[in-house]
């Protein structure tokens, strides 16, 4: 969408002046639809809760409520949609904080390190539970799929399984894995015993960790049916 950008209350990332932030806004916002991406301004702040955290920055600020604060909200729907936005703001050198839904306030929540980045929100629409495979014991989720989620849906299918879950059943299941989340169980260290990651890098190249760079036309992921069973790669 070409044209004007009303930036009124929007804390732009250093460097940027509105011209430059708009044009890098429109390329975003050429690639997710209208309401999946926005400008986020300081004054209609709010803290939320637990149960609704938001989405651009520290909801338990102990500086200004805007030291640590996004220019603004990108949602992707899929990887693809990663790609691109990688690609963007690569383009403008736009600078981005990924969160997966937010809800690590011991860490700051979704709140960005760097002023003004713009916020890559992987759990509003990256939600799916895309499989739970009972004879491997394993499941495949997207970054928006929390522990309470995961375990109502093992719940509602009636599988011998139990989660092992971090203190508030509200967390991504990824998000605390990759941040060396811990649970109560034997399978406690959740980065320990994960397999099988697709991973966006920096310049927009996708990489399927252990088995999962191995083709299998077969599966539904299109990866080796050993993706998600061996953590190691193929030499």
């Amino acid at each position: 969408m070409a044209g004007s950008l009303n930036l009124d209350g929007c804390v732009l990332p250093q460097g940027f002046d509105a011209a430059s932030y708009t044009s890098a806004f429109n390329d975003l916002q050429s690639i997710v639809d209208t309401d999946n991406v926005e400008i986020v301004r300081a004054k209609e702040l709010q803290d939320k809760s637990y149960l609704s955290p938001p989405t651009a920055h520290d909801p338990f600020h102990i500086l200004d409520q805007d030291s640590f604060i996004a220019s603004s909200v990108i949602c992707p729907g899929g990887t693809e949609d990663v790609q691109q936005i990688l690609k963007a703001v690569n383009k403008h050198h736009l600078p981005l904080w990924p969160v997966s839904i937010g809800r690590n306030f011991e860490y700051g929540g979704a709140a960005p390190r760097v002023r003004g980045a713009v916020i890559v929100d992987l759990g509003k629409r990256m939600n799916k539970i895309l499989e739970i495979n009972e004879p491997g014991a394993f499941a495949l989720v997207e970054p928006g799929v929390t522990f309470q989620m995961l375990y109502d849906e093992i719940k509602n299918r009636g599988l011998p399984f139990t989660v092992d879950v971090p203190d508030l059943g509200g967390g991504s299941v990824l998000g605390n894995t990759v941040e060396r989340g811990v649970g109560y169980t034997p399978y406690g260290d959740h980065f320990m015993i994960h397999c099988g990651m697709e991973v966006v890098l920096p310049n927009g190249e996708v990489v399927r960790t252990g088995m999962g760079a191995m083709p299998d036309p077969r599966q539904h992921h299109g990866s080796a049916n050993t993706w998600q069973l061996f953590p190691y790669g193929k030499s």
